[in-house]
């Protein structure tokens, strides 16, 4: 069921995540360090509509970024944004995605500033998704979707213990189609993981580039 709540909400009960590099610093180093190209099997979730998987190493974060096919005429990419982190699934603190969106360079458009959203939130076998929802009235809709993805429900990275998730993602259809890839049947699996009932393969955290 969807059950609709100010972001503030979730703000205010977020807690203190522990960084190798002062802020300032971190923002610094991840605009400085480049996105690798990988293979689209190399991506960590499952999402058939993937045309491109990105992935860089910062600091004490793995990133992946998974470009997804676009076929509104409205700027900036359908995306998922992953951000590994933490060895120790104890001390990963709480998920603070304002944090996490503050720290990247990329387009949310429809969406504004998170503050001034409205999010709907459910929880199914892989935890919490939240996600805000914006539509033209007219069979063009968007989903920007959070959620924390750990090691306690699904395979993540090798020597992480969590994974944090964005999803922009803008359609001719509905909420529900637009947040597919941040459900636990694309979510809860990497690209190269095999389906339940198989042994899943350990993840790397940042392959070898692309030739």
């Amino acid at each position: 069921m969807r059950q609709p709540f100010l972001w503030t909400a979730c703000v205010l009960l977020a807690g203190c995540e522990t960084f190798v590099l002062p802020m300032g610093e971190f923002r610094t180093d991840l605009a400085q360090e480049p996105f690798v190209q990988q293979p689209l099997a190399s991506a960590w979730i499952s999402v058939p509509d993937a045309e491109m998987v990105l992935a860089r190493l910062v600091g004490p974060y793995a990133e992946q970024r998974i470009l997804l096919t676009n076929r509104t005429a409205l700027r900036g990419d359908n995306v998922v944004m992953l951000r590994a982190h933490g060895a120790d699934l104890a001390t990963n603190g709480r998920f603070q995605p304002v944090k996490y969106l503050a720290s990247l360079d990329t387009d949310l458009f429809p969406f504004g500033e998170i503050a001034d959203l409205s999010f709907f939130s459910r929880t199914d076998s892989l935890g919490a998704l939240n996600w805000a929802e914006w539509s033209n009235n007219a069979g063009l809709t968007c989903v920007l979707a959070l959620r924390r993805l750990d090691g306690a429900t699904r395979i993540v990275p090798a020597g992480r213990s969590a994974m944090d998730m964005i999803l922009r993602n803008c359609i001719h259809g509905t909420a529900d189609e637009a947040l597919i890839a941040a459900e636990p049947t694309q979510a809860g699996f990497a690209a190269k993981t095999k389906r339940p009932g198989d042994a899943p393969e350990m993840l790397s955290p940042l392959a070898g580039p692309r030739p």
